[in-house]
């Protein structure tokens, strides 16, 4: 194979990935908007589409491993590529995976939502938390999930931008800073076992017999979002050892003197 069609060969690997992480941000989108509205046929569309999703991480393994197969050898950092794009697939299509998770816990908590509301039912009366002396709710718990949604997101668009333009800074920044994603995740998991724990759990099942149901698929949902920043930091990892080779580890950034690019 000569270099000119390896290029373009790598250049198509290239916009496949591409194409993979923006239809698993499209997905992760809609999930989050069925989550916010109840939209129930949205989060069906969510859970149908990821056939897509799966078909091309396939399609893009079955074309690194071609090249590395018929092309031997090859340069350092064109081995390292395709080597590391199965990883990559891999985490983007399981972030893909999440999304769909995420909107087949919707559709199960369908039974639990209310007679007269298009979507789930969310408990208005709350608890105080010793803590922060704020009030938690299933409503506000919700509200912490889509912001937690919102961040996810962000990382994960970053993550296809630092890809796309290969931006070490960017993917290392993403890669060591995984730390908004996973504060918003534990907040959400803190006030969902204050709302649950305790004193607080008999009353509340007293009162609502579905409710630790609820809580149970909020936390699922919640973990599925955390582990979005995970992946997303995979991806970044193995750019760096696209870009950089062995080097990347002894390059890690000192803390506190990276300067934080725009993701």
């Amino acid at each position: 194979m000569s270099r000119s069609i390896l290029d373009k060969e790598l250049q198509e690997l290239d916009a496949q990935i591409i194409r993979l992480g923006t239809m698993v941000d499209e997905a992760l989108e809609r999930a989050l908007e069925a989550l916010a509205a109840g939209d129930l046929a949205k989060a069906g569309m969510v859970i149908e589409n990821d056939a897509l999703i799966d078909s091309l991480r396939a399609a893009v393994e079955e074309r690194a491993i071609r090249l590395l197969t018929l092309q031997q050898p090859l340069g350092g950092r064109d081995l390292r590529y395709l080597a590391s794009v199965l990883s990559i697939a891999g985490d983007l299509e399981r972030t893909g995976d999440g999304a769909a998770g995420i909107a087949q816990n919707i559709l199960r908590m369908t039974p639990l939502r209310g007679d007269t509301m298009p979507h789930v039912k969310m408990e208005t009366t709350g608890i105080k938390d010793a803590g922060s002396g704020n009030t938690i709710t299933e409503a506000s718990i919700m509200k912490g999930i889509l912001d937690l949604g919102k961040e996810a997101r962000r990382v994960l668009q970053g993550t296809i931008k630092a890809f796309k333009d290969r931006d070490v800074k960017a993917a290392r920044y993403i890669w060591e800073e995984d730390d908004v994603v996973d504060v918003r995740y534990h907040m959400v998991r803190h006030d969902l076992m204050a709302m649950m724990g305790g004193a607080h759990a008999v009353p509340a099942l007293l009162n609502d017999s579905l409710i630790l149901q609820r809580a149970t698929y909020l936390l699922w949902m919640a973990h599925k979002l955390e582990r979005v920043g995970d992946h997303c930091a995979n991806v970044c990892e193995r750019l760096l050892f696209i870009v950089e080779g062995d080097s990347y580890v002894q390059n890690l950034p000192q803390q506190g003197k990276e300067t934080k690019p725009q993701i």
